[in-house]
This record gives structure tokens, C-alpha cells and sequence, in this order.
């Protein structure tokens, strides 16, 4: 289970350019509306007041059932937005539909020109299938959003993209509102949006041609049909779609290009996106961004002394500067040259990266032996920035983990789950725990506890999946590649799942459908472990040289790296 637990916690590929390929599946989770810490400004009714009272006594107790229930209460005689909205927040933590239900509902009985309860029971209605409450909230969303209806239409595709188990349901849902508003180029805009996430790319396609023939001069329906022939591979027409595109738009030219670039890279195609990276250069030597971008390439790719040079140039740029150092920090981590990464790490001053690099320094201290000093670190950002502590002791998890203390870190996570019971993360990541001790049936008891909670987590369904392949006996294999399949099903692009349905395929005996899968993902993520691998699997089938070429590739960027050591070790010593 290792390489493919570790693959899921890496840092995600940089960001696509469509925002809803950046939406994460969370069918179980919706989103929190806006709300009052306190539900009792205002309110005279008596009644009202004691169950108020009653409801924030229980929400201080962590019990958000009871407080959902008792502010429902008050609301049968208080009309007020602000506990209508306190009570579907609660409701939501709380994980009970039913309160979830009436709340929302009461809400927009208050409140119907709020967009927010409307969100959640459109969100509801797509949970359970129903596609004409779905629809209903939809088209009221559509007409009621304040950005208008082209606005309001993305943000119901957006809404939608959040539930990959009920696809079917969100995609009837489009198809309706395309129906209704057949001149409206946003319900097109929406339709290649919703199509694009679920990887129904002919569809995205037609959809996307239809919104340019109807606004032909939107730059955003150009770019989408862009991303449509990218993740299609028809590279030789979106490169000249682009082509066109920059030369109508000079003065963005430059923006396009590293949002192209971008593109290109979450779909592998990392030749042509190192083109373009370059190009932008060629033409504008001072871009920061461009330069940003091919210094990530290359430190992704392995070549570090490059992309050293490439962010100390950035390291005095205002805008960049943060991130530089941050960058310089994993790279000096990478080649664990550790004084030198908690230096850059210190460096980083603030940005979107401060947080990250707090929790990075933490992990170089325990690398270096300081292990007190780390936690004591991470336990003081517990206390400054409250709302971040499950992550913050999710990290330190992770940290132990990777310092080699597996039994502190165990007991961290332990710790962690008694004062968030049930938590997904948390759960996922005392099974790698238990998977680097030996246990693999405490790993196994995680996961499934993760997916009885969210059935269509596909990260949870992958590791369970990769661990009966790699722990399991032989009778286990089928229900290993099923878990898989759920899983590849919910996230096609993600390249540690198609590793994880490359290796159950090569256990199954299948090499030939194995090699297919474990190249397309060693091509779109070059990790050691996906090619140990695919090394063997090519040794298996007779070529020898592509195996040992891949296994020391893989070397010349992870040297000494323990999975692609032993394979050759066993298998070509």
C-alpha cells in the first residue's frame, strides 16, 4: 500500500484551467452556508429564546444534532434568516439529513430569494437522485444569481461537479436547463463544464463548439473548447485554437500561454507544455510567472541545479519571493540536505505559502533529531489558528511518520481521532500508520470505515484496493480490482489509481492491459514507485532494456530510492 497512500498526500499538479476540474469529490460533505456564531440577537418570543438558549448550550457541547433540533424549534414561531441559517450549518455538522432537510427548506421559506438554502437542497436532490428537485433549485440558482444568468449557470455546474457517485443525475439536470435556455451560450458553457468532469469528453465537445458558434468572441468559451481538444488529444488543434486566440488577444497573449501551459501539464503532455513555457520567455524575459512555472517543471522533473538558479533569481521579487524560498526549501529537502531547507523555509515570509512552510519546517526539525521542537511547533499553530487544528494534527501524523517514528505517530493519530472521531483524514492516515508497522488489518479496519462513511471516497477505495493487492491472498485480487475500478471510475486522471489498476492487473496475470495502465501513469506523474512497477512488468514481458532504462531513470532523480532497488535487486541481480 505504500507508494500508492504516499502518491495520494502528494502536492497537487498546478492548477487546471478550467476551475471545475479543481473540484473535489465530496458527496457527503455540503457546503457550510454563512452564519452567526450566536443565534439570540433579536429574538423576543420567550419560547423561542429558551430553545435557543438550549441550542447553543448543546452546540458548546459539540452536539450539532441537538442544537440543529432545538433552533428548528424556535423556528416554528421566529421567522429569522440568521437561525435559519445557524440551523443548516449545524445540521451539516451534525451529518443528519433529515434536520438538514427541514432546515434548508425553512430557510428559504424565510428567505426565498437566498441562493445559499437553495444550494443545499440542490445538493440534496442530486444526493438522493432526484433530478427535479435538482432541477428546480437549479434553474431558480440560474435566475437569481447576482453575476446573472451566464454567472449563475457556472456556478450550478460547479455545484454539480461536487458529486461524481450521482453523474448520472447531475448530468440529466443540465441537459434539462440546455432545453430550457437553448439560446443561452452559459447553459452550453455549463454543459462542457459538467461533461468535462465526468470525463464525457465527446459530449464536452459539442457542447463547447456550441457556446463559441453563440458568443463567438468570448475568450472563455474559446479557452474551454481548448481544454475540451487538450484532454481529447487533438494537440494539433488546440495548439492553433490558442494560436489564434493569443494573436486576437496581444496584450494577454502571455497569460493564455501559462494558462495553456498549465493545462497541457495536468493532462502529461509536459514536452509541449515546457513549450510553451519557454515561448512566453522567449518573448517576455521579465515574466515572473512563466519563469515560476518552468522552475516547478524542472525541479518536478529532477533537475534541480536548474531550478535552484532559476528560483534564487526569483527570490527578491516581491510577488515571488515568498514562493521561491519555499521551493528552494523542498528541493533542499529532497536531496535532505535539511539545515539548508529549515534556512529557506524561515525565509518564507507570508503569501499562500506561509502555513505550508511552518508545517515543512516542523518536519525538517524532526528529520534532524529535533522531534520535541517539532511537535511543540505544530502545537502552537493548534492554538493560534484553531479552525486548522485536524490539519495540523493530521500533519503531524504525517511528520512522525516520515521521520521515522511510526509509533509516536500512532499515538498522535490516536489522540487526534478521540478529539475528532471519525475523521476521514485523520482515519486515512493512521492506516498508513498501521500499514508501515505490519498491521495490515488495523490499515484494512481505517479504510473501510472510511468508505461506510463515504462510499464514493475514491482515495480510501484505492488504498483499500492496492493494500488487498499487495497483502492480500490470491481469492482477494477480484474484490481488489472492484474497489479500483470504483475508484478510477470517480477519478480517471488520477495517476496513482491507474498504478494502483496497473498492479492489480499484473497480480491477475493480465501484463499486457497492466503495461498499458502503468505507463499512462508513470507519464503523468514519473514517481520511482509507479516505475519500479513498470519495470518489472516490462521485465516480465521480455523487455529488459526498456526496464532497466525506466528503473534508472527513476534513479537519476530518487537515488538509492528503496522500491526500485529492490525490484532490480530481485529481479536482476
Amino acid at each position: 500500500m505504500t507508494s500508492n497512500l504516499r502518491l495520494a498526500l502528494a502536492p497537487a499538479l498546478m492548477l487546471a484551467l478550467l476551475s471545475v476540474a479543481a473540484v473535489q469529490a465530496a458527496d457527503a460533505d455540503l457546503p457550510s452556508p454563512p452564519a452567526p456564531e450566536r443565534s439570540d440577537v433579536g429574538v423576543s418570543d420567550p419560547e423561542a429564546q429558551f430553545h435557543i438558549m438550549l441550542g447553543e448550550m448543546a452546540a458548546n457541547r459539540g452536539e450539532a444534532g441537538v442544537a440543529a433540533s432545538e433552533l428548528l424549534a424556535a423556528l416554528r414561531t421566529v421567522p429569522d434568516p440568521a437561525l435559519a441559517a445557524r440551523a443548516t450549518s449545524l445540521a451539516i455538522s451534525a451529518g443528519n439529513g433529515g434536520l438538514l432537510e427541514l432546515a434548508a427548506r425553512r430557510w428559504l421559506e424565510i428567505e426565498p430569494n437566498n441562493m445559499d438554502p437553495r444550494e443545499v437542497i440542490l445538493q440534496m436532490g442530486l444526493q438522493r437522485g432526484d433530478a427535479d428537485e435538482a432541477f428546480e433549485q437549479a434553474d431558480a440558482i440560474v435566475n437569481g444569481h447576482g453575476g446573472g444568468r451566464s454567472d449563475g449557470f457556472r456556478h450550478v455546474a460547479v455545484l454539480m461537479a461536487q458529486h461524481p457517485g450521482k453523474s448520472d443525475t447531475a448530468i440529466s439536470v443540465i441537459k434539462r436547463l440546455v432545453e430550457q435556455y437553448p439560446a443561452e451560450p452559459g447553459a452550453y458553457y455549463a454543459s462542457a463544464l459538467l461533461a468535462l468532469r465526468y470525463n464525457q469528453l465527446d459530449a464536452a465537445e459539442v457542447a463547447a463548439r456550441e457556446t463559441v458558434r453563440l458568443k463567438a468572441d468570448s475568450r472563455d468559451n474559446t479557452l474551454l473548447l481548448i481544454g475540451v481538444l487538450v484532454k481529447q488529444g487533438k494537440l494539433d488543434e488546440s495548439d492553433a485554437t490558442l494560436d489564434a486566440l493569443a494573436k486576437r488577444n496581444k496584450k494577454e497573449s502571455a497569460d493564455l500561454r501559462l494558462a495553456y501551459a498549465k493545462l497541457l501539464l495536468e493532462s502529461s503532455q509536459r514536452t509541449r507544455a515546457r513549450g510553451q513555457l519557454e515561448r512566453i520567455l522567449k518573448d517576455s524575459p521579465k515574466n515572473t510567472d512563466a519563469l515560476y512555472a518552468l522552475a516547478v517543471f524542472n525541479a518536478n522533473d529532477g533537475q534541480y541545479d536548474v531550478a535552484r538558479k532559476q528560483f534564487q533569481s526569483l527570490t527578491q521579487n516581491l510577488d515571488r519571493g515568498s514562493d521561491a524560498h519555499f521551493q528552494l526549501g523542498r528541493i533542499a529537502e529532497r536531496q535532505k540536505d535539511w539545515n539548508t531547507a529549515l534556512s529557506e523555509y524561515e525565509a518564507v515570509s507570508g503569501g499562500p505559502q506561509a502555513l505550508d512552510a511552518a508545517v515543512r519546517r516542523a518536519a525538517v526539525l524532526a528529520q534532524l533529531g529535533r522531534t520535541g521542537e517539532a511537535r511543540a511547533t505544530l502545537a502552537q499553530m493548534r492554538q493560534q489558528f484553531p479552525p486548522l487544528a485536524p490539519r495540523l494534527r493530521l500533519a503531524e501524523g504525517e511528520i512522525l511518520l516520515e521521520a521515522g517514528k511510526p509509533d509516536e505517530a500512532l499515538a498522535a493519530y490516536n489522540d487526534a481521532l478521540t478529539a475528532t472521531p471519525n475523521d476521514a483524514d485523520l482515519l486515512y492516515g493512521r492506516s498508513l500508520v498501521h500499514d508501515r508497522r505490519g498491521d495490515a488489518a488495523a490499515s484494512e479496519a481505517d479504510l473501510r470505515a472510511i468508505i461506510a462513511s463515504k462510499p464514493d471516497d475514491a482515495r480510501a477505495l484505492n488504498a483499500l484496493g492496492y493494500l488487498l493487492t499487495v497483502n492480500g491472498k490470491a481469492e482477494r485480487l477480484p474484490e481488489a480490482k472492484q474497489l479500483i475500478d470504483q475508484a478510477l471510475k470517480l477519478e480517471p486522471d488520477d495517476s496513482a489509481i491507474i498504478d494502483s489498476m496497473g498492479w492489480v492487473q499484473y497480480k491477475l496475470g493480465r501484463n499486457e492491459d497492466a503495461r498499458g495502465y502503468l505507463q499512462k501513469a508513470y507519464a503523468q506523474t514519473p514517481d520511482p514507485e509507479i516505475a519500479a512497477h513498470l519495470g518489472e512488468v516490462l521485465w516480465v514481458l521480455g523487455q529488459r532494456d526498456e526496464a532497466r532504462a525506466v528503473w534508472l531513470r527513476a534513479l537519476e532523480t530518487a537515488p538509492g530510492h528503496q522500491a526500485v532497488l529492490e525490484t532490480m535487486k530481485r529481479l536482476a541481480p
